[in-house]
């Protein structure tokens, strides 16, 4: 392998440590999304083993990993609360984010694979693939516990009380961690002025 393109790919990709998540929010919650996937993949096998979750945690990792490198090129991450909004689309980010992959996939001779990759965590029908999408979610939860809420009251906090629900019903090893997960988002969401509806509580 031509380590020329290794320095390539690791330029590229080093941008993602400069791509803001939630550009949309003040600047005290926005993260990069190089922190993000960090987070994400350091949850893999610590909540794969405290949960006996069977899976291939080496494979779910690299998922991890490479979810979000689209956003390396696009030097931009698709606010999910602009979405949510409808200020942006969805059918926008898939397009742009499978042009950009494409680039990767066609200017590297490693990046079939990473291509293939992030294409199985945007299909979300392997196991680790739907483990990484519901980890993603819970990862975005625990953010806002943290950093705080976004300050956008559109939806009466529908969206930050709700972020994950869809995902870890496709995974519901990862309900208990819901669970304590909405119990610290509540008084947070709360203390911003948003009341608490009870289809906000993950159902039984």
């Amino acid at each position: 392998m031509d380590s020329e393109e290794l320095v390539d790919f690791f330029t590229q990709t080093n941008k993602l440590k400069q791509t803001m998540r939630y550009s949309s929010c003040p600047k005290r919650v926005q993260e990069s999304s190089a922190g993000h996937s960090w987070q994400l993949a350091l949850m893999v096998p610590i909540i794969s083993e405290k949960f006996g979750i069977k899976l291939n945690v080496a494979h779910a990792i690299e998922i991890a990993l490479v979810h979000d490198l689209a956003e390396s090129v696009l030097s931009e991450d698709f606010d999910s609360y602009l979405i949510a909004r409808g200020v942006l689309k969805e059918e926008d980010k898939d397009k742009s984010e499978n042009e950009e992959m494409d680039r990767i996939k066609n200017n590297f001779s490693f990046g079939n694979k990473i291509f293939s990759l992030w294409k199985e965590y945007e299909d979300n029908k392997t196991r680790e693939a739907k483990f990484i999408k519901a980890l993603d979610k819970l990862e975005s939860h625990i953010h806002v516990i943290e950093r705080g809420a976004s300050g956008d009251n559109a939806d009466d906090g529908k969206h930050q009380a709700t972020y994950a629900d869809n995902a870890v019903k496709d995974f519901p090893e990862l309900k208990p961690l819901l669970i304590s997960i909405k119990k610290r988002l509540k008084p947070i969401l709360e203390k911003q002025g948003l009341k608490w509806k009870n289809n906000y509580n993950y159902p039984d």
